[in-house]
């Protein structure tokens, strides 16, 4: 009889048998990030802070670059995603800020186009047609998602900070790209057009509210509930307050935070897990687990530099995708390129990483111990712009898995060499397998596409010691 009363009693309490994840997949605008690399936060990142944690946790598994397909196509997105879902759990789907990429066509399309012309095909694939590709890529995560016995919620992507005035935000702020996109009709390429405001074929935001509509999913319209919350704290004060330094796209940690309240407050209201949410006047500081958590850090890293094994510097292998190296003096100068060999402009509006354009540095541990990585060092600089950016991610094997970001930074100093000191507490290369270590760059400029800029990198160093014991 225990079990049945059991049953019964959460029956009555509508409280699940077993705690609900929820899954946030999407782009840059949500995904965690290394407090002690960078000033960014994405929303998913806090929006467990506003459920009762003993029934409902939250997977935070946006990824910065990731548009619909790249996050679909990946092996360590959406097919790892898929791995931790279980019956009765939630994904919570925003994608829209790198689907864009192309101008509002499909890239496959569009390198169908270009090699048909006898010209090179672009290698950055993220790129979707809202009203077809962007509209079939959710479509895929809905059924599959189902298919597993889950709930699928589409999340309208929080707006881009472009203020035309104190009561207005561009169109394409809204990620409807209708004063300005491309188009492929009847074999022709169309550049520099425009529909009125009513015509919605390129407003990736209507495109999913008619998804949602035809598929029964329920939307959360974040999109008009940030719309609203920049107009309510105006330009000077997002500026200041709410977003990175010299970002329109990215929030800080108060950003962040205010926007996963909107996005609670929105399921409270839409009935999506309501019973578990609660919404705080004031909002939730980081809590006391996470500060134990860093403290606990902050101590491991300091009895490791007391060990008495003395770290060694590892040899490495340096590789690229979608870049050309140029030697000139001491450092390297890496330059965009879609064929390995001839430069590319720089894409205008990149916000964040490509993570198909990278600086790979390969370090594979013996087949009969761990290493254990205590310090990256290197020395990075810009060259011919004070806008280029890059992170700097981890990740192992060749399907670049358990990826984290160590470093970032925002419009490097101009041919003045940056030098980077990464001493991660935990970062061990199991026996026998690769680890590898990336630099993503990007021109964090949105007016147009630049020639002539590179990223010099120089004095790399990667020290740690073997261990038999791991």
């Amino acid at each position: 009889m225990k079990p049945l009363l059991t049953i019964a009693l959460a029956a009555l309490l509508c409280l699940p048998m077993h705690a609900v994840k929820v899954h946030t997949i999407g782009d840059s605008t949500m995904s965690d990030y290394n407090p002690s690399a960078t000033d960014k936060r994405g929303w998913g990142t806090y929006l467990g802070l506003f459920f009762n944690p003993e029934f409902v946790t939250v997977n935070n598994r946006g990824k910065s670059g990731a548009s619909t397909r790249t996050f679909y196509d990946q092996p360590n997105l959406w097919p790892s995603v898929k791995t931790q879902m279980s019956a009765g759990d939630y994904v919570f789907i925003q994608f829209a800020h790198n689907d864009e990429k192309s101008n509002g066509l499909d890239v496959l399309e569009y390198n169908d186009y270009l090699t048909s012309h006898g010209q090179p095909a672009v290698t950055d694939l993220r790129g979707t047609c809202p009203s077809t590709t962007y509209r079939a890529n959710l479509i895929r995560f809905i059924d599959e998602v189902r298919a597993l016995g889950c709930t699928p919620v589409l999340v309208g992507p929080i707006c881009r900070k472009y203020f035309v005035d104190s009561v207005t935000l561009r169109r394409n702020g809204l990620h409807d790209l209708g004063d300005k996109f491309s188009k492929l009709e009847n074999g022709v390429l169309q550049e520099n057009q425009k529909v009125p405001a009513d015509d919605h074929s390129m407003d990736y935001v209507w495109q999913m509210r008619q998804v949602a509509t035809e598929t029964g999913v329920p939307y959360i319209d974040l999109t008009t509930a940030t719309h609203d919350l920049y107009l309510e704290y105006g330009d000077a004060y997002c500026t200041a307050h709410l977003f990175c330094q010299g970002d329109k796209t990215h929030t800080a940690e108060l950003g962040a935070k205010l926007i996963a309240r909107l996005a609670a407050q929105l399921l409270k209201d839409a009935g999506i897990l309501a019973e578990y949410i609660t919404i705080p006047a004031e909002l939730p500081e980081v809590s006391q687990e996470s500060r134990a958590e860093s403290q606990e850090s902050r101590a491991e890293s300091q009895e490791q530099r007391a060990e008495s094994r003395e770290p060694r510097a590892f040899h490495y292998r340096l590789s690229t995708r979608n870049m050309c190296a140029v030697g000139k003096g001491s450092a390297l100068r890496f330059h965009n390129s879609d064929n390995g060999k001839t430069k590319t402009p720089w894409p205008a509006d990149e916000i964040d990483e490509n993570a198909v354009r990278y600086i790979d540095l390969a370090v594979t541990a013996p087949a009969d111990s761990a290493l254990r990585i205590t310090r990256i060092a290197m020395d990075l600089s810009a060259v011919g712009t004070a806008t280029m950016s890059c992170h700097i991610n981890t990740g192992f094997g060749n399907n670049f898995t358990d990826v984290h970001t160590f470093y970032e930074k925002v419009a490097l100093p101009q041919r003045t060499p940056t030098p980077v000191a990464i001493t991660p507490t935990h970062l061990t290369v199991p026996a026998g397998q690769t680890l590898h270590i990336r630099i993503l760059p990007w021109l964090n400029d949105e007016t147009k596409p630049r020639s002539g800029k590179f990223i010099g990198v120089s004095s790399i160093r990667i020290e740690g010691y073997t261990d038999k014991s791991k």
